[in-house]
């Protein structure tokens, strides 16, 4: 996978959305994201390796699609984190 460095626009709309007024306070706000994210892909893990054996196919079906909206929202986020890193916005 490439990674794809946010722009100076999308770190913009970033700090927007997040309502942060500095590039420190998004960092803070994605960190605390970041983490929820991560704690909430922990939680679908364990409830799907508990109902694996489930006889119900469309709960292993929903439960493996959102495992994998969770994973990409990690990438995002973890995108936008590396963004705010690399770029010195004033």
């Amino acid at each position: 996978m490439t990674a794809l460095f946010a722009t100076r626009r999308d770190l913009d709309g970033w700090a927007d959305a997040l309502g942060a007024r500095n590039d420190d306070e998004a960092s803070a706000e994605l960190h605390k994201l970041m983490g929820r994210l991560l704690d909430g892909q922990d939680r679908v893990r364990k409830v799907a390796r508990s109902l694996s054996k489930a006889p119900n196919d469309e709960v292993r079906r929903s439960l493996a699609l959102a495992l994998g909206r969770i994973d990409l929202a990690v990438l995002v986020v973890g995108e936008a984190l590396r963004g705010f890193a690399v770029h010195e916005r004033g």
